[in-house]
């Protein structure tokens, strides 16, 4: 439960945030905020048109501020300056149009997630839901929802998990069902095994024992099932044609929990593999030499709808190449789009200046924010730059 209200919102419609950034500096960087106090957390949002932005400022103790920029111009939309500011936030969206937003938060003192729906004109808190084990914005028959996740252990090692998914647009909702996985993660309706969850825990996936074919004799193979948690239904029921690929595939996915595509860097490190929706694998090119790169750096995100897939890999500075010149290479890092192919589309490139970083694609603009040493939470600095046309 939160300890406040959270109707105590002011929105303020206020003149050019900071000067789009000198040409020269960084090439396709066009704005930036630095926090002169307090830092920028994690969550950052573009509209679906791009014409907004989103960022959270807080120190986590004394304020906690949305601010809303037009990408044209780089000027402030509004100023959302929201009580309790030791709740965190977790995930910033847009509702189509652009006038609302809805932000997922965990409370400070529980770690309980709930989310908010905000009129950007207003300020008001439009309406609330949760609390719940954890809120995730995601796909529900081609419609953006937060899913609201609870998650439940049982004595004998199992769990129960309730999932109720709203509306994007308003926090409608749009239906709830719940699944019981015993301990060795096997469920009894339907009878199948987890193997695992889509993202927002909507649907999962799992093996079912094949049934006897009394005529033939024999007992028919395994098959992989998809669930729909709210449709309290099976989606589709097929046997995987191969079944050594699919399996290493699915032994890949707990390892990137909430994707429905993911990269993953192999074994010896030599390369990256490839996993799409129906658990093909394959494997994927980058356009910079792969022995440029630190292995371990791959970071990804997908859009909410599965369609698209990012990912940035950073360059070693004293890579094989830079050893042999003896000279080391400058901290970099680039950002890709994954397309069809597997093809690795270049975004972009930012240089890291030896500290962590956290990214955001929008449909012209990528943000980058630079983040704090020595703490998990927030950055400095947050920069748009242009994407390529």
């Amino acid at each position: 439960m939160l300890r406040r209200s959270l109707l105590g919102v002011v929105v303020l419609a206020l003149g050019p945030l900071a000067a789009p950034s000198q040409a020269g500096a960084d090439p396709g960087k066009v704005w930036s905020f630095k926090a002169d106090r307090g830092f920028i957390d994690d969550p950052v949002a573009f509209s679906g048109d791009d014409a907004l932005f989103a960022f959270v400022h807080t120190d986590a103790a004394e304020f906690l501020t949305l601010t809303v920029i037009k990408t044209a111009g780089y000027s402030k939309q509004a100023e959302l300056k929201l009580e309790d500011p030791t709740r965190v936030p977790k995930a910033l969206a847009f509702v189509p149009g652009g006038g609302k937003l809805v932000m997922v938060w965990a409370d400070g003192h529980s770690g309980a997630h709930s989310a908010g729906l905000y009129d950007l004109s207003s300020g008001k808190l439009l309406k609330k839901v949760g609390p719940a084990t954890s809120a995730v914005f995601c796909d529900a028959n081609g419609e953006p929802v937060v899913s609201l996740i609870s998650t439940k252990a049982d004595q004998k090692g199992g769990s129960q998990h309730s999932v109720t998914a709203y509306r994007l647009r308003d926090l409608s909702r749009v239906g709830a069902g719940s699944v019981a996985i015993q301990a060795d993660q096997t469920l009894a309706r339907p009878p199948l095994r987890l193997l695992y969850w889509e993202p927002g825990q909507l649907h999962l996936v799992g093996m079912m024992k094949g049934k006897y074919d009394k005529k033939r004799d024999i007992r028919l193979p395994d098959r992989a099932v998809r669930y729909s948690v709210l449709g309290r239904k099976e989606v589709w029921a097929e046997e995987p044609r191969e079944v050594v690929e699919w399996t290493k595939a699915t032994n890949m996915r707990p390892n990137h929990p909430g994707q429905y595509r993911f990269l993953q860097v192999s074994e010896d490190l030599k390369q990256l593999e490839y996993v799409d929706r129906q658990n093909a694998l394959g494997h994927l090119t980058t356009p910079i030499k792969w022995g440029l790169y630190e292995p371990k750096s791959l970071v990804q995100a997908e859009s909410w709808d599965g369609k698209t897939l990012y990912f940035s890999m950073t360059i070693d500075p004293v890579n094989a190449d830079a050893v042999r010149k003896k000279k080391a290479d400058k901290e970099r890092m680039d950002l890709y789009r994954l397309d069809s192919g597997p093809k690795a589309t270049p975004l972009g490139q930012v240089p890291t200046e030896k500290r962590r970083f956290h990214w955001t694609v929008g449909a012209r603009h990528f943000a980058y924010l630079h983040k704090l040493k020595g703490f998990g939470r927030g950055g400095t600095q947050v920069e748009l730059y242009q994407l390529p046309r």
